[in-house]
């Protein structure tokens, strides 16, 4: 499945989550459907903007489980935002029907025809608000911060922080991996417990070159030999079955018609 961007900046779903919330104020004080309509406008304005509040609450609790996931797989995908936009509706649903049936709003609505015939009719037309504002957010406004790779082994202390184009190669080591990275310039290697099978299903940007090496293709420099590549500050080799792929993400100066030479 595609990993889709993600921005995880707090400041901009922030922004996100106002505009959702302001959309739905204003549908609902203004086109005001169902029974909103029976009430005076001044009624309307008055206890009609709560549900923006908890549209806005709502979807920033949603962002902050969206962070931890995206931090723990290290990808986002369709999936993901799908199961966003569903669990986004549940938690925005429950406070909106908790507040629908408060001393506030007093509704006289059952919970199906709240549900049928009030909120879900609502959401479907937000939905679009929604799709569009997260899409936009994500792929037309950069993160001023570079988000930080994180790579994990079995036992809590593993871990390793850093920015993703620091890193160089991961390679398989007995029961470990050993992880190879940039530190003010200098290669530095760390140790952690996990197997490479893990990794390469975390991290998809890695290019697999060898059944014990991943690489970053960004590290690439060029061809020692046939077998072997020349990356930041270190080498690995690579394998037959490995390198057709390789030649065709246009990470060497060689040419898919030249790989009869190189084997």
């Amino acid at each position: 499945m595609k990993d889709l961007q993600l921005n995880t900046s707090y400041k901009y779903h922030s922004i996100v989550g106002f505009i959702i919330g302001l959309w739905l104020v204003v549908f609902l004080v203004l086109i005001a459907p169902f029974d909103a309509g029976e009430l005076p406008f001044n009624i309307r304005i008055r206890i009609l903007p709560l549900y923006g509040l908890i549209s806005l609450v709502s979807y920033m609790i949603m962002i902050t489980i969206q962070n931890l996931v995206f931090h723990k797989q290290g990808k986002w995908n369709i999936l993901y935002e799908i199961l966003f936009i569903t669990l986004f509706n549940l938690i925005s649903f429950s406070g909106s029907y908790v507040y629908y049936k408060s001393s506030i709003i007093n509704g006289n609505y059952s919970f199906t025809k709240f549900t049928f015939e009030v909120y879900l009719p609502i959401f479907i037309i937000l939905l679009a608000v929604i799709v569009l504002t997260r899409w936009f957010l994500n792929n037309r406004i950069p993160n001023n911060k570079m988000e930080k790779l994180i790579l994990t082994g079995e036992n809590k202390l593993d871990i390793l922080k850093l920015n993703p184009s620091d890193l160089v190669c991961i390679s398989s080591a007995d029961n470990y991996v050993e992880v190879s990275y940039l530190k003010a310039g200098k290669l530095q290697k760390k140790l952690l417990r996990n197997t490479l099978k893990n990794i390469s299903e975390q991290q998809s940007n890695l290019l697999k070159v060898h059944r014990s090496h991943l690489i970053n293709p960004s590290h690439f420099k060029e061809w020692k030999n046939s077998n072997t590549l020349i990356l930041t500050e270190i080498e690995v080799p690579i394998s037959k079955s490995y390198k057709q792929a390789f030649l065709e993400q246009n990470h060497s100066p060689l040419k898919t018609d030249d790989l009869s030479q190189t084997q």
